[in-house]
C-alpha cells in the first residue's frame, strides 16, 4: 500500500472519530434549575437558587417519552442525600443516608419548560438527620414505594448544596425547572 494511500485513509478514519466526537459533545441537555427555601419554626432561613446537571441514565427515559413508552419514564420523586462531591455526568443514584419522597405537582408552560414542585416538611421523619448536600430527580421506573429510603431509579439529574442538617423543625420547599 502506498504512503500516499495510507495517509489518505487514516486521515479519512480520523475526520470520522473528530466528527463523531464532537457530535456527542454537542448533544444538548435539558438546562435545569433548581429553587430551594429552607424554614426552620416557621421562618425563612435561607433561599437557594442554581443550576443542576441533567445526567446519562436520565438521557434513555428522554428517548423513550419521546417514543412514546411512558410507563415510569416520567419525573416522578426528589431524593434528599448526603454527598457534596460535584455533580457528574456519569452520577446514576445519591449517597446514603438519603430520603426520597414524590414530587408535590408540576406544570408545564407551554414553551418547552417544565416546573417540578416538592417539599420536605414535618411528616417526613424518614429525613430528619439526614445531612442534605445533594438533591436528585428522578424517575420511579423501578415502583419504588415512596416516601422511603430506597432509592427510585432512573436518576435524571442532580445538584449539590451547601450542608443542611435536616431537623424535626425545618422545612423545604422548592421547584426544579427543566427546560427543553
Amino acid at each position: 500500500m502506498s504512503t500516499k494511500l495510507l495517509k489518505s485513509i487514516l486521515s479519512s478514519d480520523l475526520r470520522k472519530v473528530v466528527r463523531r466526537h464532537v457530535a456527542i459533545e454537542l448533544v444538548r441537555r435539558p438546562v435545569g434549575m433548581v429553587r430551594i427555601e429552607l424554614f426552620d419554626h416557621g421562618c425563612l432561613i435561607a433561599a437557594i437558587e442554581d443550576h443542576n446537571l441533567f445526567v446519562n441514565s436520565g438521557l434513555p427515559a428522554l428517548a423513550a417519552l419521546m417514543g412514546g413508552d411512558v410507563t415510569g419514564e416520567f419525573a416522578a420523586a426528589v431524593g434528599f442525600g448526603s454527598a457534596g462531591t460535584t455533580p457528574s455526568l456519569t452520577d446514576t443514584g445519591l449517597t446514603a443516608p438519603a430520603y426520597y419522597k414524590t414530587l408535590d405537582s408540576h406544570s408545564e408552560d407551554g414553551a418547552g419548560s417544565v416546573t417540578l414542585n416538592w417539599s420536605l416538611g414535618v411528616a417526613d421523619t424518614g429525613a430528619v438527620g439526614v445531612n442534605i448536600q445533594e438533591l436528585g430527580l428522578f424517575a420511579n421506573k423501578t415502583a419504588v414505594t415512596l416516601p422511603g429510603a430506597t432509592p427510585p431509579s432512573p436518576m435524571l439529574a442532580r445538584k449539590t448544596i451547601s450542608p443542611i442538617l435536616f431537623t424535626s423543625s425545618m422545612s423545604l420547599s422548592g421547584v426544579w425547572t427543566l427546560t427543553f
